[in-house]
């Protein structure tokens, strides 16, 4: 660049006398590299820019990843029933409960799974509360004995057990029994769920065992028909899943004839004729 200035610079230098002119030129040879650099890409920015005004920036998967909220991890407390050792069984019921339910509709599968969601919360509820008052038609006799003297020995001891905010999230139904004589059905089903499960004292709120962390857990409901609703009978542990399965759903003898027509051959094994 140098040597271009020094060899053309006489050449301008006859053409143009004024020494500001000659000042300007040197300016202009020794900046235009750049200017011829610069411009081109200002203006590809400034077009850039106004093509891009206002529009939203779609968020990368990079982003949704890091912005995404976290799951709190529940941890499950008590014994766990293995999806195998139910696997045959619960697809058994759920066809002969497909079968019932043609002919009688308090067998559908999405009504007892909400009957028993709903007999679940409002138990745990009155446990809580210390009082039987609003399940005393939601569940049997002998059932609501047993509650009744949970309560009160929580009375003596000055306790409150504590679920919180109770939530299903997984009703398996591994058992039913529908025999002639509709006071004869019921229905066993394994209740998934998760909600606080300690004991807290009564007068000051104080801690006494467990702790305030939100736990999984699962227990087997038996419900028993009566003329207006399904009935909490029975309440059991998961340890107790050999005593379920031991037990093969029931169906009258036609009725077990006509489900064998079309049924799988291995579902005829869970199910025995009364």
């Amino acid at each position: 660049m140098l040597v271009m200035i020094l060899t053309i610079g006489p050449i301008f230098a006859k053409l143009i006398d004024s020494p500001s002119a000659m000042g300007l030129l040197c300016i202009c040879c020794l900046t235009f590299p750049f200017w011829g650099l610069w411009l081109p890409w200002y203006l590809f920015g400034s077009f850039l820019q106004e093509h891009f005004r206002g529009q939203k920036n779609e968020p990368t998967l990079e982003d949704l990843v890091r912005d995404a909220p976290k799951k709190q991890q529940v941890m499950f407390k008590g014994e766990k029933v293995p999806d195998w050792r139910i696997a045959a069984r619960q697809r058994a019921t759920k066809a002969i409960l497909k079968f019932l339910s043609y002919t009688d509709n308090w067998f559908e599968k999405k009504y007892i799974s909400d009957v028993a969601d709903e007999a679940f919360r409002l138990i745990k509820e009155a446990i809580e509360a210390g009082s039987i008052q609003g399940i005393e038609k939601r569940v049997t006799p002998g059932c609501l004995e047993e509650i009744r003297t949970e309560i009160k020995k929580l009375r003596k001891e000055r306790e409150i057990h504590v679920f919180g905010r109770a939530e299903v999230t997984d009703v398996d139904i591994l058992h039913v029994e529908a025999p002639t004589g509709k006071e004869n059905h019921t229905f066993t089903a394994l209740i998934s769920a998760k909600s606080k499960d300690y004991y807290e004292d009564d007068e000051n709120g104080d801690v006494i065992r467990g702790d305030k962390k939100t736990y999984a857990y699962q227990e087997f409901w038996t419900f028993r028909r009566s003329e207006k609703r399904w009935l909490v009978e029975l309440i059991r542990p998961p340890g107790d899943l050999d005593f379920v399965l031991q037990e093969k759903n029931v169906l009258p003898k036609i009725d077990l004839q006509e489900f064998a027509k079309d049924a799988d051959p291995e579902f005829l094994k869970e199910v025995v004729a009364k």
